[in-house]
């Protein structure tokens, strides 16, 4: 009897083992795999685990990695068990100081875009911005003086970076068609008709509305601090993308300190209605590889690589099987179910707002699809 009882809870243990590596390897997982130039930390992981996200608490139990964060080209990754686990281990080559490890996006794609180029505050009415152009111009170029106003803490010689305030962004998702209009942003962030066409199509809000997180702002220019003077700053303009106007905002140079370096993982539970906000591209909607705003971010504990789920919205269907009057179909609408339709990873964090890739979808992911943590 007790070595029946042993073989029962044998079997039951290997059961239940089982079912927890099935649930998170894929099932045409491979058992190893040689790294290449162009992997990208999401790819790796996605040819293993069924939930990428979960590669972490694989990679955790590897005793082997010093830091798991440096994989290169030419490494190999091996599926192994301990205790019926999967367990993934890695047969490091020396490292070639001409590779660059892999990381977890393609840095040469979002690189400029995304980690340089654009920014979002919360402060934007706060940040010093251009007073005046030489010589009364109303527009300056490279090769051209600035004066700034507000510009603390900087020393004559040092670096600065002009930006145009692009795209205000709210919190709450209203589907009309005057907040979702791509628009221009006035010196004092406040929108303007559609001279200029942003980076997003996508929901845009007010700096004073009570659902404002934040205004997103584009470089447009650089230059260097040739003189103080009591609260004004003289700018030398040495490199310009577009003409720079009065009311453009005016930083220290913040220099290149993003780590690519990270893996996917579960981000903290959502606990509000999370909406994607904006598609880059001027779209209403995208596929894999597009990039989304979502609003939530550092302040909400999000962190770079976690990774939600996308669903679809519920949509209310009027019965015209019961009601052949459209009148009183519309009376009579039900709600349908909500899909999951897709996999999006954080890959930069401001204070409300991150910007996600989706990395994973099943049909088109549209503006005001709700993100959710996965199962």
């Amino acid at each position: 009897m007790r070595k029946l009882l042993i073989a029962l809870t044998v079997s039951v243990s290997l059961f239940f083992a089982q079912s927890a590596v099935s649930d998170v390897l894929r099932t045409d997982h491979p058992t190893e795999y040689v790294v290449v130039k162009g992997d990208t930390l999401w790819d790796i992981s996605a040819r293993f685990l069924e939930k990428p996200w979960l590669w972490p608490e694989i990679w955790q139990k590897n005793p082997q990695v010093k830091d798991p964060h440096w994989i290169y080209p030419g490494d190999v990754i091996r599926l192994t068990y301990v205790d019926g686990k999967p367990v993934l281990t890695i047969n490091q080559k020396p490292a070639n100081t001409n590779q660059t490890p892999v990381g977890a996006i393609d840095v040469d794609i979002y690189n400029r875009p995304y980690l340089q180029d654009l920014r979002i505050v919360t402060s934007f009415k706060n940040l010093p911005y251009v007073l005046g152009i030489e010589e009364g111009q109303l527009l300056a170029t490279e090769n051209r003086p600035i004066y700034v106003k507000g510009l603390q803490g900087v020393k004559v010689g040092e670096t600065v970076e002009i930006f145009r305030p692009t795209r205000n962004f709210g919190r709450n998702y209203k589907h009309d068609k005057q907040r979702s209009l791509s628009t221009d942003l006035d010196s004092r962030g406040d929108q303007m008709p559609d001279l200029y066409v942003t980076t997003w199509k996508g929901i845009s809000s007010s700096p004073n509305s009570s659902d404002y997180i934040g205004t997103e702002m584009r470089k447009i220019a650089s230059g260097k601090v040739t003189q103080i003077s009591g609260d004004i700053t003289r700018v030398f303009v040495e490199k310009a993308d577009r003409e720079i106007r009065q009311g453009d905002r005016v930083t220290p140079n913040s220099g290149s300190d993003y780590d690519p370096y990270y893996f996917p993982s579960k981000g903290p539970d959502i606990t509000q209605d999370v909406r994607i906000m904006a598609f880059t591209d001027i779209a209403y909607h995208g596929g894999r590889r597009s990039v989304i705003t979502i609003p939530i971010g550092s302040l909400q504990g999000v962190k770079n690589g976690n990774t939600y789920s996308i669903w679809t919205q519920a949509e209310d269907v009027p019965d015209t099987i019961a009601h052949s009057e459209p009148i009183a179909a519309n009376f009579d609408k039900h709600t349908m179910m909500q899909e999951n339709i897709g996999t999006a990873m954080v890959f930069r964090t401001f204070e409300n707002v991150s910007y996600a890739i989706i990395y994973e979808n099943v049909q088109p992911v549209s503006i005001g699809d709700y993100l959710k943590n996965p199962e």
